[in-house]
Order: C-alpha cells, then sequence, then structure tokens
C-alpha cells in the first residue's frame, strides 16, 4: 500500500469519527428560533436576594405606575423602595426594609429609589467598579445604567 493510500484513508476514518461524534450531538441540541425583531425587546427578571419576611416585589409595573408607587412608596415610613427595569418597558419594584447586605441580579436599566428609611439609614450599591449611597431624604434618585449593570450587591442601612 502505498503513503498516499494511507494518508487518504486515515483522513477518512478522521472524518468519519468527527462525523460520529458531532451528529448525535447536534440531534440532541434543542431547537432555537431565530431572533424575531418585530416580537420586541428581550426581558428579564431582576431579583434581590434575600427577600425577608415583609418585604415584596412587584412586577411588571409600567413606568406611568412605577412613578405613582415610588411617590407612594414616599408616604410610608421605615422602607426602602427600589425600581429596576425588566428590558421590556415594565419594572420590578421591591419595597425592603430590612437592614442587611443583599445579592443582586439582573440590575441592567432604569433604577429608581426611594428612601424613607428612618434614623439615616442610606440604601448603598455597589459592583467592581461603581458604588452608590441613597440618602434616606424621601426624595426619588436615578442611577445611570453604566452604574446600575455594574451592582451586584444592595445593603440598606
Amino acid at each position: 500500500m502505498s503513503l498516499r493510500s494511507i494518508r487518504t484513508r486515515a483522513a477518512a476514518m478522521v472524518v468519519t469519527m468527527v462525523a460520529a461524534v458531532l451528529v448525535p450531538l447536534a440531534a440532541q441540541a434543542p431547537a432555537q428560533a431565530a431572533p424575531n425583531a418585530a416580537a420586541g425587546p428581550t426581558a428579564w427578571t431582576p431579583e434581590i436576594y434575600p427577600l425577608f419576611s415583609g418585604e415584596s416585589v412587584l412586577r411588571n409595573v409600567p413606568s406611568n405606575g412605577r412613578d405613582e408607587l415610588l411617590s407612594a412608596c414616599a408616604s410610608s415610613n421605615g422602607i426602602a423602595c427600589v425600581s429596576v427595569g425588566q428590558g421590556d418597558g415594565k419594572h420590578s419594584i421591591f419595597h425592603l426594609y430590612k437592614c442587611d447586605t443583599r445579592s443582586l441580579s439582573n440590575f441592567i436599566d432604569a433604577l429608581a429609589v426611594v428612601n424613607h428609611q428612618t434614623g439615616g439609614a442610606q440604601v448603598h450599591f455597589w459592583g467592581p467598579s461603581y458604588e452608590v449611597y441613597i440618602p434616606a431624604d424621601n426624595t426619588r434618585h436615578t442611577v445611570p445604567d453604566y452604574q446600575t449593570y455594574d451592582f451586584d450587591r444592595l445593603d440598606l442601612c
């Protein structure tokens, strides 16, 4: 057998082995629809963990409802209200009161906070590059998206 023939057979064997591995893997992969720009923006679910007993989150709040709920928060002593965008034009609004450190996920845009805690307690957001302190002044504070995206922790107090 010639050297050329051996190389040809070896190459054919390698192609066959690769196909034997890849074809079954491709069959197992779930089908994924192509992105559809007409279907609207992609949404995500912002999370604060943990939420303690008595704390709550409202989901899918439209922008005008967000402003009304943050104004209502300003009338409730002892809580901080954190509103963050969901990527679909709606917001999640968290009512928090327990002094503790929490983890954040999917905090990407449209962060607004009303801090009506007592005793001068601050709301502190931070991440690898940015940190923001929201004073207990009972007014609405907004945070730029580039900072919001960086935040992975929140501390009340």
